[in-house]
């Protein structure tokens, strides 16, 4: 599902991923997620290469435009952090 917004977003002549911003599961980082801008992303068929590094989609938790969430994994809310 988040793959598909995002391949819309980066593809679509009328939408881009300017003001994107990433909120991914990221280990060691505060509250364990990262916010990255979705602007330099690549996208692959299972993950999303950022820096060299690949992430899984399924450790996407948010995706926003500026300040507003325009996708959350359902049930985020609930997830227990460690």
């Amino acid at each position: 599902m988040v793959r598909k917004l995002l391949n819309e977003l980066k593809w679509h002549p009328q939408k881009s991923l300017k003001d994107v911003y990433i909120v991914y599961i990221h280990r060691g980082a505060p509250g364990d997620k990262l916010i990255i801008p979705a602007e330099g992303i690549k996208l692959e068929k299972s993950f999303f290469v950022v820096g060299g590094t690949k992430i899984p989609y399924h450790r996407i938790v948010e995706v926003r435009k500026g300040d507003k969430v325009i996708w959350r994994r359902k049930n985020e809310s609930k997830r227990i952090h460690v």
